[in-house]
């Protein structure tokens, strides 16, 4: 049976048909067979006794046994029951009607019989009389399986719940998990593609399970690898008409240079224009070629920087930048030399990104703040700036490509969205991380973390 609802099904019948079983076998293994089993009886030594008055009874008569069942308590009155010849009750008490079958098998050939009243087992007793008549005695000796039953549930109480509890746990623990695993690695899948590798497959780890979920891990990864191949085509597109921009926008700078030439002095306002719609063209040309196809770059980190140097580098680059809006650079660092393993400029044009940024939301006369704290294994970069931060809820989608908040959205401050994007892709392709938070009393700040190289690099 190969669906889920008919695994599930059988598992949850067989399970319980087996606990049934269980239990009853358990609760009468002893109680089969036919009521002449003495195992069933209770009372031993009243069956002696009543045995032992009837040989009484034949020599002195049936008003012994009469004499004697009067002298028992009401329990064992209840037990005993004797009818004379004319069938009457000997104490005038009624017969139940389940007796009569036995009674009526009682006769000269077969004086003692079994058989069952009120479900019990019991034994009758044929005794003629020297005076010719005769006494049927009628001995209930047990009683009835569900008396039996709620007395060994009862005596047994504890041990019967210890063993059914591990019994039902250990089915219910193999049949949740056998359940809950697929879901398990489907989740996980989710959250992997969620987190941006579109290469992970579910398919291998669903294989052996039901035809359903073999179905919708086969359409799981039939809708990754879809959605994987439109983004590697998207990027693949933007990379190709960035390249084919970048011909028209070569003419485009060189007719604005001989333009330029010429020496008009009237031209001169729209020529700088254009000059600088051309460059910041060119600026999302580069961003966007920076920009990987696939998410992940398996380009080897063979060049080694060290990070107090290259932030005190980058400030000084960008102090002109800086300068025109009266911003600070304030570097902190508690260790003297950090070295990180990078591939050519590409972690200096990562950094150089959040560095501008910050210049680019701090307010005219602020500071910004970078300090720098490293342990036995990692480096820690802290970008805060004096501006006024990003809302909550947008903190993790500036990361992502052409993403600009409703406060940034004019291209003298917001520029076009690609500067953190690649920040972050480049972070983690050195195998660090990026994160951003709204610093108290400050902006943003900006949190990246680096693996740090051996000392004995």
């Amino acid at each position: 049976m190969s669906s889920l609802f008919g695994r599930m099904f059988l598992g949850a019948w067989l399970t319980a048909v087996v606990m049934v079983l269980a239990s009853v076998y358990i609760t009468h293994f002893r109680e089969f067979g036919d009521p002449r089993q003495k195992d069933r009886w209770e009372g031993p030594e009243l069956f002696r006794e009543i045995t032992h008055n009837l040989r009484m009874t034949r020599r002195h008569g049936s008003d012994h046994f009469q004499h004697w069942l009067e002298q028992q308590p009401s329990n064992v009155q209840q037990k005993v029951f004797a009818l004379d010849r004319n069938g009457r009750e000997i104490l005038g008490r009624p017969i139940p009607q389940s007796m009569a079958p036995l009674i009526a098998s009682l006769n000269y050939r077969n004086r003692e019989a079994h058989g069952l009243v009120d479900k019990k087992p019991t034994v009758g007793f044929f005794l003629p009389q020297r005076d010719g008549g005769n006494l049927r005695v009628i001995f209930i000796a047990g009683k009835s399986k569900e008396q039996l039953l709620l007395r060994f549930l009862l005596d047994n109480f504890w041990p019967i719940l210890v063993l059914t509890t591990l019994a039902s746990g250990l089915a219910c623990y193999w049949l949740a998990r056998y359940l809950s695993k697929p879901l398990d690695n489907l989740r996980t899948a989710t959250r992997r593609v969620a987190a941006g590798d579109l290469s992970y497959r579910v398919t291998p780890t669903l294989r052996g399970h039901s035809r359903e979920l073999g179905e919708l891990a086969a359409d799981f990864d039939s809708m990754t690898a879809q959605l994987q191949e439109s983004m590697t085509e998207q990027r693949r597109l933007i990379k190709d008409v960035s390249h084919e921009l970048r011909s028209p926008l070569a003419r485009l700078q060189i007719a604005l240079g001989i333009a330029r030439q010429k020496n008009v002095v009237a031209l001169d306002p729209e020529l700088d224009k254009i000059g600088k719609a051309a460059d910041y063209l060119e600026d999302i040309i580069a961003d966007i070629l920076s920009l990987p196809v696939s998410g992940s770059d398996e380009r080897p980190l063979d060049d080694v920087v060290e990070i107090n140097s290259l932030l005190q580098a980058l400030t000084d680059d960008l102090g002109d930048e800086a300068q025109q809006k009266q911003v600070r650079f304030a570097i902190r660092s508690n260790s003297h030399e950090l070295l990180v393993a990078t591939r050519g400029s590409s972690l200096t044009a990562a950094l150089e990104n959040v560095l501008r940024n910050s210049i680019k939301y701090s307010p005219e006369s602020s500071q910004v703040d970078i300090s720098i704290e490293a342990t036995n294994t990692h480096c820690q970069i802290r970008v805060t700036d004096a501006g006024e931060g990003v809302p909550p809820q947008e903190l993790e989608a500036i990361f992502r490509p052409f993403y600009r908040t409703d406060e940034a959205r004019t291209r003298e401050s917001g520029g076009f969205g690609l500067g953190l994007a690649i920040a972050q892709r480049t972070i983690v392709q050195h195998g660090g991380s990026i994160d951003a938070f709204n610093a108290p009393d400050a902006g943003l700040c900006v949190r990246i973390k680096l693996p740090l190289l051996d000392d004995t690099f």
